[in-house]
């Protein structure tokens, strides 16, 4: 019988992985814990910035260049993107001086450090909250980053009668986490429905040990930790944990 797991990634971005899991034989079901939302208000910052010309506008999601585009016109901008997903969102949207810097945002941190003077200043267009701090990774090399908030990722209220369902039914075998928020939101909306226990008998499969270490490890049946901070590598980390 097929093994089901549940990816908890905002809605769109859930496709690359829904592949590598049906590819390796597992049933998956969707739910996002975020809702994104354009923040509209953040126009004027975001001209304002982009007047100084920046070096580079470093991109890190899909959800940030999407953003980019419904608040600006300006296509030729020079796009520093993690990941091959997000140069290709860039480059449908018509930005056509887009360059993928890695998998990750260390890689993206590593290609900036290495690729420019130290007294390069960058726009970073931004989720309100971040899992890496490029402000201050790349301060550290002496450049400056100057980082507008242009989306939010709204946490849901309550998980779904549905999911609720195949917790209290023991359907669910395994749980991705991408983002230590997406695991404090699951931890958060599983304690307000009554369903901390039924966890006992799902993995936790996470992108890194930051995001593993937010969850209640006397829940879990298992915490699993992916090699590489990459969907790849999160799809070999569940396939391992049900094995």
């Amino acid at each position: 019988m097929s093994k089901t797991v549940l990816i908890t990634r905002a809605r769109g971005d859930e496709e690359t992985l829904t592949e590598a899991l049906h590819d390796n034989g597992l049933s998956v079901i969707h739910e996002p814990l975020t809702e994104i939302i354009l923040l509209h208000t953040a126009r004027a910052e975001l001209e304002s910035a982009l007047e100084n010309e920046p070096d580079g506008v470093l991109i890190t999601s899909r959800h940030g260049v999407r953003a980019l585009a419904s608040l600006t016109t300006l296509r030729d901008l020079p796009l520093l993107c993690v990941g091959e997903a997000t140069l290709e969102a860039a480059l449908s949207l018509g930005f056509h001086r887009a360059t993928a810097t890695g998998e990750t945002a260390d890689d993206m941190i590593e290609y900036v450090r290495s690729a420019y003077d130290d007294d390069a200043h960058f726009l970073y267009p931004s989720a309100e909250h971040v899992n890496t701090d490029l402000v201050e990774a790349l301060a550290q090399a002496g450049m400056q980053v100057e980082r507008v908030v242009v989306y939010e990722a709204q946490a849901v209220e309550a998980l779904s009668d549905i999911l609720q369902q195949h917790l209290k039914n023991n359907q669910i075998d395994a749980i991705t986490f991408l983002s230590q928020r997406a695991a404090k939101i699951f931890t958060e909306l599983t304690e307000k429905a009554d369903l901390s226990e039924h966890c006992k008998a799902v993995h936790a499969c996470c992108m890194s040990e930051n995001i593993a270490s937010g969850l209640k490890k006397p829940v879990w049946k298992g915490i699993a930790i992916a090699r590489k901070p990459t969907l790849a590598s999160v799809a070999e980390c569940v396939d391992n944990a049900l094995r």
